[in-house]
């Protein structure tokens, strides 16, 4: 009976695991070399759909110190990205976007710094910023940037993969598959994500 019992708890045990799986990454910001900040990533994975969330504070100077709290929440079904919610919270202003998969299109509210969109994308999209911390796009050639709402290209360089989003040039280093760095272009200040 024991046996059976300690199989049983087991088995179980082990489809919760299948079921909800969770991994989580914690990450430096800096600026030429300075931290301003961190960020964590987690990514859960729940039966078939998968929810990517990106928390970052960080604080620098800029004509006045800054202090900025971001987030990036991203809900897959199956492969497809259906729903992204980014907020932002800083003492020169709040921004947000959300965008969400209905009736065959992705509706697209966004406002970011200097920059507003209102529209709609008629295609379905298999990746976004928040996985290319836990993923390298291999097989991607298109991406969702949570923060504008705008489907941006993925290009492969020697040891780097480039995204130009809104005009800014980021780049995103893989060791072994597994996320290095990313070098982020900004209209405030450029500045690098580095995992810890």
């Amino acid at each position: 009976m024991m046996k059976h019992t300690f199989i049983l708890i087991t088995l179980l045990l082990g489809s919760f695991q299948f079921l909800h799986a969770q991994e989580k990454m914690d990450f430096e910001i800096s600026v030429a070399g300075f931290s301003i900040g961190e960020m964590q990533a987690v990514k859960t994975v729940k039966g078939e759909e998968s929810y990517y969330e990106i928390t970052s504070e960080v604080g620098f100077w800029f004509f006045g110190k800054v202090n900025v709290d971001y987030s990036i929440n991203s809900h897959y079904k199956g492969a497809q990205l259906v729903e992204a919610k980014s907020r932002t919270a800083s003492n020169k202003g709040d921004f947000s976007s959300d965008i969400k998969w209905k009736d065959g299109k992705y509706v697209v509210e966004a406002t970011s710094y200097k920059y507003e969109k209102d529209t709609v994308i008629n295609h379905p999209l298999f990746f976004s910023s928040a996985a290319l911390y836990f993923e390298e796009p291999k097989n991607h050639k298109l991406f969702m940037a949570e923060n504008f709402g705008l489907p941006s290209k993925i290009t492969k360089h020697s040891d780097y993969y480039e995204v130009v989003v809104n005009g800014n040039r980021n780049k995103y280093y893989y060791v072994n598959g597994k996320f290095d760095k990313a070098v982020m272009e900004s209209p405030i200040k450029n500045y690098v994500i580095k995992k810890k």
